[in-house]
């Protein structure tokens, strides 16, 4: 396992000093452009990866053996989501078999004899592992979506399983590495990954003096980026600009207490409205008085409570005063949809009280004017209030 670990560390070592070579983007000062990052969605930045290579096993007595002949094919499959430029988690797959060599007799020993003193060794392996990485190109360069190398390090912890005439052994499992990934497309990776598995000494079905066995992997493939691709880094503001939305703010504060301050005597004025007793009507002639109907959000029908109300105004006022014009206003919240929704949404609860009033209610199609007003008439400062027809004359 040392020597695997050695081949690891040289490998980090020289894309240490390949990294401090690369070519970053930079300001107009020439200070690098690093984050920090906006935070995107969920379904961003996520990716897929298949890669095939070889593996050397560490085991108790796999250094007597030929390198050559310890050589043995692994298979990568790999999901996993960037977080932050710089940071990433990933679920990994490692498998196929490994070889090396072992005493004749022993549980994962094959009857071919490796020599005069040793049997060949072979087993199944597979490994699942949740690694954690940072992406040191993005870490000290700044995030580049056009950059042709990154340079990952990753930790992991797993599950590992071994398997060979008709045995098998489960232990956990540690991994640390180096990704490299070289950019074909926006979307399309090669990959370059050298690991380092870190499992029990039972893991080849010998104990020796070991506290622990390992296994060397270097493989090649392709990774695919799924979703949004892009960071976008936090604009910094300007202080003179931030000043001045200061005082924008201020500005839009004071006219919101003003605006509230109304809000609160037309709500008075709504409320003695809808409180004012019926008064028995002797004369032909009826005043009316302005009349609002609610709809609840998202809406263009009332409710039955609504419909009483819109019943008693109409033959108390409407059928009364019949020499009258009136107005619907219809409003809907600015809170709440975009302005061309709740223009539509103004002229559905305007139509609707309309279409109730001249066929149910048999009112002239000359005494009504229409009047949707979308979310540019608010007038009172709760939302549910601004979803209203108005009637007046």
């Amino acid at each position: 396992m040392k020597k695997g670990l050695l081949l690891l560390l040289t490998l980090v070592m020289s894309s240490t000093c390949l990294l401090a070579q690369q070519k970053e983007n930079r300001d107009a000062k020439g200070n690098i452009l690093r984050g920090p990052y906006e935070t995107n969605s969920f379904w961003s930045n996520w990716f897929i990866g298949v890669g095939g290579g070889v593996n050397v096993y560490e085991g108790e007595h796999n250094s007597k053996a030929s390198f050559g002949k310890r050589l043995a094919p692994t298979l990568d499959v790999t999901v996993g989501k960037w977080l932050t430029p710089e940071y990433g988690v990933r679920l990994q797959y490692n498998g196929l078999s490994s070889k090396g060599i072992t005493y004749p007799g022993e549980l994962y020993a094959e009857k071919e004899m490796y020599d005069a003193t040793y049997a060949k060794q072979k087993f199944n392996y597979f490994n699942f592992h949740t690694d954690f990485m940072w992406n040191l190109s993005n870490a000290f360069f700044g995030f580049n979506e056009k950059r042709v190398w990154n340079f990952t390090p990753f930790l992991g912890f797993g599950w590992a399983r071994s398997s060979a005439n008709d045995l098998k052994d489960n232990e956990m499992s540690a991994a640390f590495g180096v990704l490299n990934t070289f950019r074909l497309g926006k979307r399309v990776d090669l990959t370059l990954e050298a690991r380092q598995l870190i499992v029990n000494q039972r893991f080849d079905k010998e104990v020796g003096d070991s506290r622990g066995e390992g296994m060397t992997s270097l493989t090649l493939g392709l990774s695919v980026k799924l979703g949004k691709t892009r960071w976008e880094r936090v604009q910094k503001i300007d202080p003179e600009a931030e000043a001045l939305m200061q005082k924008r703010l201020q500005r839009l504060a004071e006219r919101n207490n003003r605006l509230s301050g109304e809000n609160e005597r037309l709500m008075g004025e709504l409320k003695d409205a809808r409180n004012q007793k019926p008064e028995t009507i002797v004369k032909s002639k009826y005043t009316a008085v302005p009349s609002a109907f609610f709809f609840n959000i998202g809406e263009s029908t009332l409710t039955d409570k609504e419909l009483v109300n819109l019943d008693f105004f109409v033959k108390k006022a409407l059928e009364l005063d019949k020499d009258a014009k009136f107005t619907l206003v219809g409003s809907a919240d600015k809170g709440t949809g975009s302005e061309a929704r709740n223009k539509t949404l103004s002229e559905q609860r305007v139509d609707y009280v309309y279409n109730l009033l001249v066929k149910k209610y048999g009112i002239s199609e000359d005494r009504l004017v229409k009047m949707p007003k979308g979310d540019t008439d608010n007038r009172f400062e709760k939302p549910e209030l601004n979803r209203v027809v108005i009637l007046t004359k």
